[in-house]
């Protein structure tokens, strides 16, 4: 690793690329998720909002071959009562997915989990008219909440739960949460944070509002953040994808190199 504690590329990272991708998730939550609506144990992180979505009502369990630990993160979310959902840092075992399917849970496909070394990332120009720029907390991270809120089509307290006001964050261009949105005029369209962390930077959050989708925006919100912090050294960026930005990414350069597998639970 160089001074930053960063990996220099994906072959300097070899066979534990594919852990280091699907449990880079896992260690942004404990680090953005605060508050007395967290839960945050060794086997597993629970979040319970009561809100009517399943990334309201979260756990991520830390081992994929658990049982005992899928369990108990799961007992509470059948109780509260609303769609939940259960993340796992690669592929389950069958008991585990037995623990699952007995507590409600169907099978969400996966969400690739992502790799690209920043240096090949493909070039990204936003259209003219639109800005690029760093949040922090106070008015700046409302707005981004509410871009992010309605980018993912989230609840707005479920998106309030990942904004820098949940997590304290700075616009300094040093600090291991880092926001970043693209606004057009006066208004935020499109949202993305890093989080540096195992000695990659791992991309989240990446969101644009449905009007200005197509025009490159989540692209832009992706890479150049990466771009950013490899100044800090950071040189391999990760991320675990949705259907929706698979393309995308694929685009962008990333390639996948492991799994994050998803489980829902919808209330009858």
């Amino acid at each position: 690793m160089n001074e930053a504690g960063a990996y220099p590329s994906i072959a300097a990272i070899g066979r534990n690329m594919a852990a280091v991708a699907e449990k880079h998730i896992d260690r942004a939550f404990r680090n953005l998720l605060r508050g007395p609506e967290v839960v945050s144990e060794r086997r597993f992180l629970r979040l319970i909002t009561g809100e009517p979505h399943p990334f309201g009502n979260l756990a991520i369990v830390s081992d994929p071959a658990d049982p005992q630990g899928t369990e108990a993160a799961l007992e509470p979310l059948c109780r509260c009562g609303a769609p939940a959902a259960a993340l796992f840092p690669g592929a389950v075992t069958e008991e585990v997915a037995e623990r699952l399917k007995a507590n409600g849970f169907d099978s969400h496909g996966v969400m690739p989990a992502m790799a690209v070394e920043v240096d090949a990332l493909r070039e990204t120009v936003l259209p003219s008219g639109y800005s690029f720029e760093r949040v922090g907390s106070g008015a700046g991270g409302d707005e981004w909440a509410n871009a992010f809120s309605v980018g993912y089509d989230l609840p707005r307290g479920v998106g309030a739960a990942f904004a820098p006001d949940a997590v304290h964050s700075s616009s300094a261009a040093d600090v291991a949460v880092q926001y970043f949105a693209v606004r057009k005029g006066g208004r935020m369209v499109s949202t993305s944070l890093v989080y540096l962390a195992a000695g990659v930077a791992g991309i989240y959050c990446v969101a644009t509002v449905p009007e200005e989708r197509g025009k490159g925006l989540g692209a832009f919100a992706t890479a150049e953040p990466l771009r950013r912090v490899r100044a800090l050294g950071y040189c391999v960026g990760v991320l675990q994808s949705s259907a929706a930005g698979h393309s995308v990414y694929c685009g962008l350069g990333f390639a996948d190199v492991g799994v994050v597998p998803l489980y829902v639970r919808m209330p009858r």
